[in-house]
């Protein structure tokens, strides 16, 4: 009886369903980096602090120099989102357009696919998106309105991006980000 329960217990874990970076102290967050337009030659600043059970991310967005973006991504394992078909994201923010990014690139001018979202009031907030419904970008923030190929789902660095080219403020709170 014993030897079915380890079993079932082992079985479980390794077809788990879901993927969920819970943020927090003694959570996850500190293998997220920040990634501003300082890259390109930008000028916006950003930073990153993990609070007892959220991610908080701001900063100031410039656009002098052709800057206008601040983004935070996953470094180290990358994450195979093949047996997932969607996403959701507890956040708390306003007045600002973020995106969820996924990448199969370390190059910045590959493209990437998103998923933009914002919301107009600083309670907590959950969304849920379709993986399939993420849409291909470029560096330009032009769309190649391709869907993410199934092909290339075993591979992907996730991010957070502000690229909504306003000057100024921003903070977003992030609760957790699962994949199911």
């Amino acid at each position: 009886m014993k030897i079915m329960i380890v079993a079932t217990i082992i079985l479980t874990s390794m077809t788990s369903s879901k993927y969920t970076i819970d943020f927090g102290i003694g959570k996850a967050g500190q293998e997220w980096m920040i990634v501003n337009d300082g890259v390109m030659g930008g000028y916006s600043d950003s930073e990153a602090n993990i609070l007892d059970n959220s991610l908080f991310f701001k900063g100031i967005i410039s656009l002098k120099n052709n800057g206008g973006f601040a983004s935070i991504r996953k470094t180290g394992e990358r994450l195979d989102i093949s047996n997932f078909q969607k996403v959701k994201i507890r956040f708390k923010s306003k007045g600002r357009k973020f995106a969820l990014r996924l990448t199969s690139s370390d190059s910045y001018w590959k493209p990437f696919f998103k998923q933009e979202f914002e919301s107009s009031t600083m309670d907590w907030e959950t969304l849920e998106f379709n993986l399939s419904d993420f849409k291909e970008y470029t560096i330009n923030g032009e769309t190649g309105n391709t869907l993410i190929p199934e092909t290339e789902t075993k591979d992907f660095r996730l991010g957070l991006i502000l690229f909504d080219k306003k000057e100024g403020p921003f903070e977003i709170e992030i609760d957790y980000i699962e994949f199911y």
